[in-house]
C-alpha cells in the first residue's frame, strides 16, 4: 500500500490533495524510492530476515526524516526558509491539523504517508519477530524427535 500511495502521490495531480500540477522536481528520487520499496515489499515476502532487519532501518530513517521534516516544525515553529517551501507547495493542499502562528501543519498528504510509513514498520518488525517464533519451533520440534 506505501508504494501504490507513494508513487500515486508523486505522480499523479490530484489537487489539493498534493501539488504537483507544475511537477514536483524530484522525479529521480521517486523512481529510487519506488525501486527500494519494490525491493523491500519482495525482501518480506520472500521472508529474508536479514534483509528484513536492513528493511526496519530504511523505515526507520525515512520516517525519522519525515519527523524532523514535519512534525518537528510543526511543534517547534517554522524557519523562514521552511515557511516559504510550505506556502508554495503545501499551503493550498489539504489539511487535518490547523496551522497557528509559525507552526505549519504536514499537509493530508503528508499525515497519510507518514501512517502508511508507521504501518509498513510495525508490520515488518512483527513478520521478523513471526519468522524467528516460527523457526524456535521448528527446531524444538527437531530437538524433542
Amino acid at each position: 500500500m506505501l508504494l501504490i500511495y507513494y508513487q500515486l502521490i508523486e505522480w499523479v495531480n490530484l489537487f489539493p490533495w498534493n501539488e504537483i500540477r507544475g511537477g514536483n522536481g524530484q522525479e529521480t528520487l521517486d523512481w529510487i524510492v519506488g525501486a527500494v520499496l519494490l525491493a523491500l515489499i519482495l525482501i518480506t515476502f520472500f521472508q529474508v530476515r536479514w534483509a528484513m532487519t536492513i528493511a526496519v532501518f530504511l523505515y526507520g530513517f525515512w520516517l525519522w526524516l519525515q519527523i524532523d521534516g514535519w512534525w518537528l516544525p510543526y511543534i517547534r515553529g517554522a524557519s523562514l526558509a521552511w515557511k516559504k517551501v510550505w506556502v508554495k507547495y503545501f499551503g493550498q493542499t489539504t489539511n487535518f491539523l490547523p496551522a497557528y502562528g509559525d507552526h505549519l501543519p504536514p499537509d493530508a498528504c503528508h499525515v497519510v504517508l507518514h501512517l502508511l510509513i508507521v504501518v509498513a514498520l510495525v508490520f515488518t518488525i512483527l513478520a521478523i519477530f513471526n519468522i524467528c517464533a516460527q523457526r524456535g519451533r521448528s527446531n524444538e520440534k527437531l530437538k524433542s524427535n
